[in-house]
């Protein structure tokens, strides 16, 4: 087998593997949310399902930062997606798509600027380089912010939205203040 063949292999085995772990932390998360609504209103299940839950969605947490590099690669083309649908919303007035109810152009507008936004802070955060610590967990709280988003109607000045892309936005200023630095050590050096 020659060099490229492994190297494609690896790389189809890597990516597969990444969004089945996704896809597999995304239902222990689901089971743990369920576990801990199902008891009654204002109570909180303690032990032995409560625990389970706690475990699980932890689980699913590290699964989720481990494999941070795989999955945002596949939420951003799920976001790209929603943008030609937005668009068709904000300029018809009707809402083909949305299986919850109505969707007003308002929201989608500002849904639109959310998704926007989002996109172009993933893309400047992992555009050409491997994920930081700070990275995986800015992408992976978005994560959660940006599912726990979507109980009502959405709005960006809800706090799910505003946490979610300022966890972006942390982790943007981390990446570029980072590179500044590299820049002027190599700058320095050179001279």
């Amino acid at each position: 087998m020659k060099p490229s063949t492994k190297k494609q292999i690896k790389s189809g085995l890597r990516l597969g593997l990444g969004v089945g772990a996704f896809w597999i932390a995304a239902m222990l998360v689901g089971v743990g949310a369920d576990v801990l609504q199902s008891t009654a209103p204002g109570r909180l299940p303690l032990w032995p399902d409560g625990a389970v839950a706690g475990a699980l969605i932890a689980l699913a947490a590290v699964i989720l930062i481990l494999t941070a590099r795989v999955w945002v690669i596949y939420l951003a083309g799920c976001l790209l997606f929603a943008v030609p649908k937005l668009v068709i919303v904000i300029a018809s007035g009707r809402d083909f798509y949305s299986p919850r109810g109505p969707f007003s152009r308002l929201e989608a507008a500002e849904l639109g600027l959310f998704v926007l936004a989002s996109l172009f802070l993933m893309y400047r955060i992992f555009a050409n380089r491997i994920p930081t610590v700070v990275d995986r967990l800015a992408i992976s709280l978005y994560l959660v912010c940006f599912a726990f988003s979507f109980r009502g109607h959405f709005s960006v000045f809800a706090p799910w939205q505003i946490v979610g892309l300022a966890a972006l936005l942390v982790a943007w200023y981390f990446s570029r203040r980072k590179h500044r630095r590299q820049s002027a050590i190599e700058i320095g050096a050179s001279e």
